[in-house]
């Protein structure tokens, strides 16, 4: 009967934690430093019952996006009809472009599926993902996209900034670059086979990189042994990485860069969206050396639909919006297409065309010696 007891308060408790979420994402609360703070405490506080409630289905079979619909769907090739679920997809190894289906795109089956008591897992799927940071960025890129000028809340910009860094984790490069990690910490006698199975070791040892691995050491370096698998600790540090980067992002500034109104060029999207221009290596980066975001000069780009695309610079401080610079819209395209794990999508086949002979040099020069 205690238990019962129990279980119902935690219940209560859970739904109560899921009005409260929405109603302050429809009231748009959070206007102040100390509401948003206050905010985030008491959202801190209902988290604990989320897990606790949550069931898990098991479910597994399913094809998971790891760019999601919500941004897939901006770039659909039309609005009604039968090519509403479709969008242009150039594809870098087979150099062709087609028309392809969203459903089809940027995922694989059971990607987000962990495991709990070594049984799969829908827990990351279903609810860190699907119900509620999707949901609730889906909401703030909605506003983004439909205002000239959007007055985003503290709370709204922190929904931003956890979702680009989900978005940088969640793409299979960054999880090959999290294999190379392995592979060269274990080579380098850094990492051991025991610290696999301790999360403690993992965070101080990956995340925070105290082992002291380089960026050029992941990009260019080889090693004796290579770690394949290893999917529950590839999923586990993707999601603390995300969170720890969502923090970083959301302690710069966040901008809003528009394609400018007289310009014929839109914004494209790849399977790895996000891209990292380094001002120190005066380039843009192949992937992501998370140990370094906050300590150097990154810009950081996601585009969020073919017009608008979200930028943030770390440590420069000036105006939200960039109505007419070509230089960066360009820069930004071609970082989805030099960044991307195979494909980049557009609404328009010649938005594609156009963007090859553009950028055509230019990326056979990048893509030379790069090891994903």
């Amino acid at each position: 009967m205690g238990n019962n007891k129990i279980n119902f308060f935690i219940w209560l408790f859970y739904k109560a934690g899921n009005k409260f979420r929405n109603f302050v994402f429809r009231k748009r609360l959070g206007r102040k430093p100390w509401s948003a703070k206050l905010i985030f405490s008491i959202m801190s506080f209902f988290d604990y019952f989320e897990s606790r409630v949550y069931l898990n289905t098991g479910e597994t079979g399913i094809f998971d996006h790891y760019v999601p619909r919500l941004l897939l769907k901006r770039w659909r090739v039309a609005e009604t009809g039968t090519d509403k679920g479709n969008i242009f997809c150039w594809s870098k190894s087979k150099n062709s472009i087609e028309k392809v289906a969203i459903n089809g795109i940027a995922g694989e089956t059971d990607w987000d599926i962990g495991k709990t008591k070594g049984l799969p897992s829908d827990f990351v799927r279903k609810k860190i993902f699907a119900e509620v940071l999707e949901s609730k960025a889906s909401d703030v890129i909605k506003l983004i996209n439909a205002s000239s000028s959007p007055d985003l809340t503290f709370l709204e910009e922190s929904i931003l900034a956890i979702f680009i860094g989900h978005q940088i984790t969640r793409v299979p490069l960054f999880h090959n670059y999290l294999l190379r990690f392995f592979s060269i910490g274990y080579s380098n006698k850094l990492i051991n086979y025991s610290d696999f199975g301790n999360k403690e070791v993992l965070v101080r040892k990956v995340v925070y990189n105290d082992i002291g691995i380089t960026y050029d050491q992941l990009q260019n370096g080889t090693t004796s042994t290579k770690i394949k698998g290893g999917k529950p600790q590839q999923l586990l540090l993707s999601l603390i990485i995300a969170s720890d980067i969502g923090e970083k992002i959301y302690r710069g500034n966040l901008h809003i860069l528009e394609v400018p109104a007289n310009s014929t060029d839109e914004f494209v999207v790849s399977d790895n969206p996000v891209v990292f221009l380094d001002f120190e290596r005066q380039t843009i980066l192949h992937f992501v050396p998370w140990w370094e975001i906050g300590k150097k000069d990154f810009w950081i780009f996601m585009p969020i639909s073919p017009k608008k695309a979200i930028f943030c610079k770390l440590r420069k401080k000036d105006g939200p919006i960039e109505k007419n610079n070509n230089d960066l819209v360009q820069l930004m395209n071609f970082g989805q297409y030099l960044c991307c794990t195979d494909g980049v999508f557009s609404r328009k086949k010649d938005i594609l065309e156009n963007h090859l002979k553009l950028y055509e040099n230019e990326l056979l020069t990048s893509i030379k010696g790069i090891k994903p």
